[in-house]
């Protein structure tokens, strides 16, 4: 079986950041996965399309369709939430915002609900929405929330969905903090520092991205307490201004390398990051994504050219529609094959 390799670049745009590697990732080259959403000329979804509507070009030449999913396809959707202490301002939200994202689903739709530290702890086991309130908190006092397993928790979420059919899309709620990230030693400014050492380093996270990468679930995370939108909580030790809150130079760097983790794994799988400000901000974005989950049409193709490349040269992948007047918005437009 021929394997591509696609290719991320994670820019990290602190002054403290240093330039990380491109981390690649392992998909089938019979099974490049676009996932789309089509809106009429006011923007509203349009969700009645078939196979034939669309048509798919790799570097300007047409493929072939292998696969299709309309959005009229049942969502499987598990909500995983970190209940480590790192996430205590959000707890409070939670139970409001599980009930307005399954509001959002459809009656075809299943959703499960867990929290996770150490590791999963299911809270609600599959369901088909009710309309009533789904009676979901999160229990922090439980030995699971003392530490937190990431990789644990996006590898084991994976097997959640064994025997299920459908589509099938994971929303965690995490600032992506991992008990065992690998770390280097540093000398910053004639001081010795220890730092989370890069993505493509670690091994045990590149385990993790192959095995995302190979699952047909959607990863989305809503990162919170990231360097893009730290809490306001102070932090001890030498501080720079992020926001309201202070932070060091280590921190904010060791927040940069948790949330660029959380993009390679959502960019694999066709998800997205989103970074809630404050955690009222929780609830409103479920939401959104819950209709993202209720407007999203899947293609997958076979690339027609199977030669190998060096890895420069990213292949453009480009969605159209023969409808005049829609617009098709992709989840990703590009990827980079590189041999074995």
């Amino acid at each position: 079986m021929r394997l591509l390799k696609l290719i991320l670049a994670i820019s990290i745009s602190s002054t403290w950041a240093t330039a990380q590697e491109p981390f690649v990732f392992n998909v089938d080259a019979r099974n490049v996965s676009v996932n789309v959403t089509v809106v009429d000329s006011a923007g509203r979804p349009v969700t009645k399309l078939t196979r034939n509507d669309f048509s798919i070009y790799e570097d300007g030449v047409l493929q072939d369709i292998q696969k299709f999913e309309s959005v009229e396809i049942p969502y499987n959707i598990l909500m995983l939430a970190d209940c480590s202490g790192s996430t205590e301002p959000d707890w409070p939200f939670m139970k409001n915002a599980v009930d307005r994202f399954a509001a959002k689903l459809r009656s075809q739709d299943k959703i499960s609900v867990a929290q996770f530290g150490t590791r999963i702890e299911t809270l609600m086991d599959w369901q088909a929405w009710t309309g009533s309130s789904l009676r979901v908190n999160l229990q922090p006092d439980s030995k699971t929330c003392q530490g937190t397993d990431i990789y644990g928790a996006v590898d084991t979420s994976i097997t959640k969905f064994r025997g299920i059919n459908g589509r099938k899309g994971i929303v965690m709620l995490t600032d992506g903090m991992h008990n065992s990230f690998p770390r280097k030693n540093m000398v910053v400014q004639g001081r010795s520092i220890q730092r989370i050492d890069n993505a493509d380093a670690d091994k045990d996270f590149q385990k993790v991205l192959k095995a995302v990468s190979k699952s047909d679930v959607v990863f989305y995370f809503l990162a919170i307490n990231t360097d893009l939108n730290p809490d306001e909580i102070g932090r001890p030790g030498q501080q720079v201004r992020i926001g309201s809150g202070t932070y060091n130079p280590e921190m904010i760097y060791n927040m940069q390398q948790a949330r660029s983790r959380m993009e390679q794994i959502a960019e694999v799988t066709g998800g997205r990051v989103a970074f809630p400000k404050k955690p009222a901000d929780v609830a409103p974005l479920y939401e959104d994504i819950a209709r993202e989950f209720g407007t999203n049409y899947g293609l997958w193709y076979s690339p027609m050219n199977t030669a190998d490349s060096d890895g420069s040269k990213p292949r453009r992948i480009e969605v159209r529609i023969k409808t005049a007047g829609l617009t098709v918005k992709q989840n990703r437009d590009s990827y980079t094959p590189i041999p074995r």
